[in-house]
């Protein structure tokens, strides 16, 4: 059982259209001897640090622009402290005054200092809390580092603040980096690489691919920059949640944290996972006890395996950042694995994460998923369900769809707001009139359309709708606002009615746009028409549907192909669920995804709840490492 909730919000003052927030996972407890296992995935830490534009690209190094100094605009600076984003993060813990709402001091905890900084890190207090005790002017308190053979050796307070009730979270720059892409105009949206070094104004990338940067990063493209998750920052360094007590001998009950080798490590017996485990102080690998494991880096597109030892259930709660934009995962090559994140903040289907597009069934296409008949010869995804690994693989079905078929919900109208047949629709119809009311008026659009078939509350998509522009007044205008007297002097605009509205005031022939008024009168030309969806192309085989949000659970349903025409011809709905009070997302997999024990189901398919992930096992025999892209569930 899992949930998750998301905000939009900012962190130091950085932008971004991501969503921050939390992902509650509960783990069933286990035994030292039987341990109860599950994948974790915990997205990105935090916002962005840095976005801005690249000025070139040599090799695997990205060259930035300099800019304006605050203190001097005429003066050009970089943006940015030689070495920052490859430092071993610094901690520090501030001390509170005893009486007067102010920090005494800023503490570097023993070992605590990072390491590798060429330059003081920025220190960053939290802003005090709201206390209805305290009447004075809250004020942020601030500090800076002072640095010793690379490492921050004390933090000095140069303002002590005001306000401050309970103790503030002290960040200090630093950490593993990483750098993303996020030119919306690029094909290569979303992919991101580790930092590896950096300078005042350019970074050296991990490549390990040896893709050609400069295609990737042109000149003037947008990127951020965000810090990696290691074990100490997501889990804790002192102390952490997941170690619990043994009921019976009264003592601690150490949880392990399983990442998976490099790949050039793996040779296919349990060694390629490395273990880690919290022995009360810090981090320690499984392996090597004296090696401290607090700076271990998990990178976004990895999960891990979590082995619960104490009988106790957990509720692990991870705070990050849910991606909303695209993004890459990367696939291995033949023979080696690795365990891929959910890199979204809700549920996704297998067939989401792995797109028909890049699925093949020639064994000589290296850089593309195998799909086969047989398990044995296709790629295989791994799925950890109730402690047991279950195997997925792709058979080829429905590997030519072009264009997906699509569905669209109003909210439940079955018994507990459960999904019924009248409450989906993939169809489309011609509009031959449309209303042109004032704005302001509580009158909306209305749409003729004979025998729409709809219902109230769907959402639709009005398409290709043109008029004669009108004034406030509904006077016909021209191109200067200058009021004419008949159609052929005005101007023809296309209609503001064009989009996406929710509909209302139902009858046989016609509807309203709702909060919708008009802004032209309606020419009808046999264009203009409303749609709810589409059988979409290139369908052979019936087809998963699922229904995701809406505040339900449980529905589903298959999609019947026509496969004379390649088109999804209708939706049964096999299960309704419950509880969707709102309109829920209709999603229609291409399936093809089969389950080892399961028969011969063609339009299988499987849940990767948000805060999981999937093992790849490459069986193709020719295939390299390659990444691509993830169908990005909030487009």
């Amino acid at each position: 059982m899992l949930f998750c909730f998301f905000w939009i919000s900012t962190i130091f003052g950085q932008q971004s259209s991501d969503f921050l927030g939390s992902v509650s996972i509960v783990i069933k407890g286990g035994t030292e001897a039987s341990p109860n296992y599950a994948i974790v995935s915990p997205s990105l830490k935090g916002k962005a640090v840095f976005r801005g534009q690249v000025e070139k690209v040599l090799d695997n190094n990205v060259s930035f622009y300099r800019v304006p100094d605050l203190l001097d605009p005429t003066t050009l600076s970089k943006p940015f402290k030689a070495g920052v984003f490859t430092s071993q993060k610094a901690r520090a813990v501030a001390v509170l005054s005893d009486n007067n709402y102010t920090i005494e001091r800023i503490d570097v905890p023993p070992n605590g200092g990072g390491n590798s900084y060429l330059e003081a890190p920025s220190v960053f207090v939290r802003f005090p809390t709201f206390n209805p005790n305290f009447t004075g002017q809250l004020r942020s308190a601030s500090a800076k580092a002072q640095l010793t053979s690379a490492s921050v050796s004390a933090i000095q307070l140069t303002d002590s603040g005001n306000g401050y009730s309970s103790i503030p979270e002290i960040e200090i720059e630093g950490g593993p980096h990483l750098i993303r892409l996020v030119d919306y105009e690029s094909n290569y949206t979303g992919k991101f690489y580790r930092i590896t070094s950096n300078s005042g104004d350019q970074l050296t990338l991990h490549n390990p691919l040896q893709e050609s940067l400069n295609n990737i990063f042109l000149t003037d493209s947008e990127v951020e920059i965000f810090e990696a998750w290691t074990l100490g920052e997501l889990f804790g360094y002192e102390s952490t949640a997941l170690n619990g007590i043994d009921p019976q001998t009264n003592s601690v009950a150490h949880d392990h944290i399983y990442l998976l080798a490099p790949t050039s490590d793996q040779n296919g017996t349990t060694s390629d996972f490395i273990g880690f485990f919290h022995d009360g102080t810090s981090w320690k690998r499984l392996d090597s006890p004296s090696v401290v494991a607090n700076h271990e880096i998990i990178l976004p597109n990895q999960s891990f395996v979590v082995a619960r030892r104490s009988q106790n259930d957990l509720n692990l709660v991870l705070s990050g950042t849910a991606l909303s934009k695209s993004t890459y995962i990367g696939v291995p090559e033949f023979g080696k694995k690795t365990i891929l994140s959910n890199p979204y903040g809700v549920d996704l289907m297998l067939s989401d994460l792995i797109d028909t597009k890049f699925i093949t069934e020639n064994n000589q296409s290296a850089f593309l998923w195998l799909a086969d008949q047989e398990q044995e010869k296709a790629d295989n995804v791994l799925l950890l369900e109730d402690g047991i690994w279950s195997t997925y693989w792709h058979d080829g079905s429905n590997r030519a769809v072009s264009l997906n078929a699509s569905v669209t919900a109003r909210p439940g109208s079955g018994a507990g707001a459960s999904m019924m047949q009248r409450d989906i629709s993939f169809a489309e119809g011609l509009i031959t009139a449309m209303t042109n009311p004032t704005y302001g008026s509580s009158v909306n659009v209305q749409i003729t359309s004979p025998n729409h078939g709809l219902r109230e509350g769907f959402t639709i998509k009005v398409e290709k709708a043109r008029g004669y522009k009108t004034n406030d007044q509904k006077q016909l205008i021209n191109e200067f606002g200058e009021i004419v007297d008949n159609n052929s002097s005005a101007l023809i605009i296309q209609s503001g009615a064009n989009g996406f509205f929710s509909i209302n005031k139902v009858t046989q022939d016609s509807f309203s746009l709702v909060g919708k008024a008009g802004d032209c009168n309606f020419i009808n030309d046999g264009q203009a028409k409303w749609v709810t969806g589409g059988g979409g192309t290139g369908y052979e085989y019936d087809c998963y549907v699922s229904f995701v949000g809406g505040g339900g659970t449980g529905a589903e349903g298959i999609a019947k192909v026509d496969k004379v025409n390649g088109v999804v011809k209708s939706i049964s709905i096999t299960d309704g669920g419950s509880g969707y009070i709102e309109a829920p997302k209709v999603i229609i997999h291409s399936g093809g995804w089969r389950k080892v024990g399961a028969g011969n189901s063609p339009f299988n398919d499987v849940l990767i709840p948000a805060g999981s992930g999937i093992m790849i096992v490459r069986n193709h025999p020719a295939a390299q490492a390659i990444s691509f892209p993830v169908r990005n569930p909030f487009e």
